[in-house]
């Protein structure tokens, strides 16, 4: 389980290998964002895409991975600049820095169920 999620971490966030959420993401999985709830894989592709237009750079460190049962939690740090359009801002070019946490629920070697947990607020600051 561990490894799952941490390979969508790594190639979905370090590499921006979209193709790798097909691989990764369950035809049924629930996504919990601060945009509201979506399903699948391509709504996934859809949060991250929003996500690297406006940060193309965007480079994520795990801090800590903690695993129970079908449940794996990564604490981690991101790191970037506002070089696209985000959440209807327009590139500055000032680099970004924030943490979260989220959290995986794994199904036969695929994400099922995804919620990811930031300070946007903090993130938005750092654009103005």
């Amino acid at each position: 389980m561990k490894l799952v999620a941490e390979a969508y971490a790594h190639r979905v966030w370090d590499d921006k290998n979209l193709k790798a959420i097909d691989e990764l993401i369950h035809q049924n999985c629930v996504i919990h964002s601060l945009l509201g709830d979506f399903y699948g894989p391509a709504s996934m592709k859809n949060v991250v895409q929003a996500w690297l237009k406006g940060f193309p750079d965007l480079m994520v460190k795990n801090s800590s991975v903690i695993c129970e049962d079908d449940l794996v939690v990564i604490q981690w740090q991101a790191h970037g600049t506002h070089q696209g359009e985000f959440k209807g801002i327009m590139p500055t070019g000032k680099s970004i820095s924030y943490t979260g946490v989220t959290v995986y629920r794994i199904s036969h070697d695929k994400i099922i169920e995804y919620w990811a947990y930031l300070d946007m607020k903090h993130l938005l600051d750092q654009l103005v």
